[in-house]
């Protein structure tokens, strides 16, 4: 017992035990069944392909996409450890913001213009799956609103409003009246209204894009855990019931890439949470506003994004983030970060008091000293093509096969030259200091107000 209280009470983060994640509870797995859905057979003994892609979420599925229609006759094969989507593809806040990969240290108009088109790619590519591929995935363009808490912030949203203006992008400022009619928060002052952006269910999302790619001649293969990684002019990809070679390889597992060796000193894995509500009342609705149904997020550091769900809902996350020592992997619950979620949410809303959580669940993203995003290749033989780092997600990762796909071909455009593209992830430093700092960084947010890794 002595031993134990030693233990609970040194200061780390008590990670969940490495057991296996049979249920996680994801509002939006519920939403498309996840257990009862078909999932394909592994890969079983030796194969040959033209190109393997590792990781069954938004990244892969959008490379696969993306070389299959640039390269039709190309045999293309997708491992997946799990099922697609069962990562952070499936799991994450539903945002879709058109501005992620914008260029904000660009001054050449000419160069911004480009970054714009980039930048809105994501959003239009999954307005192109729903429209010529009939994926149905809870979408609405509803625009997005960015709160602040206090007048500091309302000038930050003053500079970004700016800022949005460079690029050709038109955005208001609400406060007072405007605001309170917009949404209804004791504690929000100001808020910058986007109409670029939209809100979706991201797992129908991904499972649709499955379907897509399979229906383009694609093989996915789920279940399939990758073992090891051996890079060459072909590369050998073993599996737990096989293996395969392919010329090129393309990496799309993001938070999961240092288990196979890659960027392992550049990229690591942090734990991120969600809550899904009950369905609200329509007196609930009509007491907090938000008829418009924009994504929000605030201005904080540590902050929180909020969607209404299509059923009624709130989902909500953000706000902390955890770093298990040693670079390790939990994807499982950990209600310690999911309460203060849940408390956020009623210090926001306090009218909802007594709303009941339905749901609350985690899974890993990457993280990177400066919050990077590179996109390019690698290896001996410049045949290995990746998409690693932070980056909003949903619509990111649809880019990201698209640049893939353009590099694969050789192409010289406006993909292939954006910034992000070969772009240099800092060195994360000696993993066994990563918690220490992970710890102090999030210390210096709360406390002094900013981050050291902007």
């Amino acid at each position: 017992m002595k031993y134990f209280s030693r233990f609970h009470n040194r200061g780390q983060n008590l990670r969940p035990p490495d057991l296996y994640e049979y249920f996680v509870d994801n509002f939006w797995f519920k939403t498309i069944d996840l257990e009862n859905q078909k999932i394909n057979e592994p890969l079983r003994g030796s194969h040959k392909a033209d190109v393997v892609i590792v990781g069954g979420g938004f990244t892969g599925l959008s490379s696969a996409f993306h070389i299959k229609q640039r390269f039709p006759e190309k045999h293309i094969v997708l491992l997946e450890g799990a099922c697609c989507g069962y990562g952070a593809s499936g799991r994450n806040g539903g945002f879709c913001i058109a501005t992620s990969l914008l260029d904000w240290e660009q001054s050449d108009p000419e160069i911004r213009q480009q970054s714009l088109v980039v930048s809105s790619y994501g959003l239009d590519f999954i307005k192109r799956l729903i429209s010529e591929y009939g994926v149905n995935c809870d979408f609405e363009e509803n625009g997005m609103l960015t709160v602040a808490l206090n007048e500091k912030q309302t000038k930050e949203l003053e500079e970004y409003r700016d800022e949005l203006r460079l690029f050709g992008l038109d955005s208001t400022l609400i406060q007072g009246k405007e605001l309170e009619d917009e949404i209804k928060s004791p504690l929000f002052v100001a808020g910058l209204k986007e109409p670029q952006g939209a809100i979706l269910n991201p797992a129908k999302l991904v499972r649709g894009m499955k379907r897509v790619v399979e229906d383009i001649g694609v093989e996915v293969r789920e279940r399939t855990v990758v073992t090891r990684i051996t890079p060459g002019q072909v590369n050998h990809i073993d599996t737990e019931l096989g293996d395969i070679r392919a010329p090129i390889l393309v990496i799309a597992v993001n938070a999961y890439a240092h288990k196979l060796g890659f960027f392992k000193d550049r990229v690591f894995p942090v734990n991120v949470y969600q809550i899904a509500t009950e369905p609200l009342s329509k007196a609930q609705w009509e007491s907090i506003g938000w008829g418009n149904r924009q994504g929000v997020s605030d201005m904080r550091n540590l902050y929180s994004y909020s969607i209404p769900t299509a059923d009624g809902r709130i989902l909500m996350g953000g706000r902390d983030f955890t770093y298990y020592d040693n670079d390790a992997i939990s994807s499982g619950n950990d209600k310690t970060v999911t309460q203060r979620v849940e408390k956020n949410l009623f210090e926001f809303f306090p009218q909802l008091e007594g709303l009941r959580i339905a749901h609350a669940w985690g899974g890993i993203t990457a993280f990177t000293l400066g919050k990077i995003l590179s996109v390019g290749m690698i290896g001996d033989h410049k045949n290995i093509f990746y998409g690693m780092g932070i980056g909003e997600g949903v619509p990111s990762t649809q880019i990201t096969g698209r640049i893939i796909a353009d590099l694969m071909a050789g192409e010289s455009n406006e993909f292939t030259n954006h910034f992000i593209v070969n772009r240099q992830i800092p060195y994360a430093g000696p993993k066994i200091l990563r918690g220490v700092f992970g710890r102090g960084v999030k210390w210096m947010i709360k406390n002094l107000g900013y981050s050291p890794i902007h």
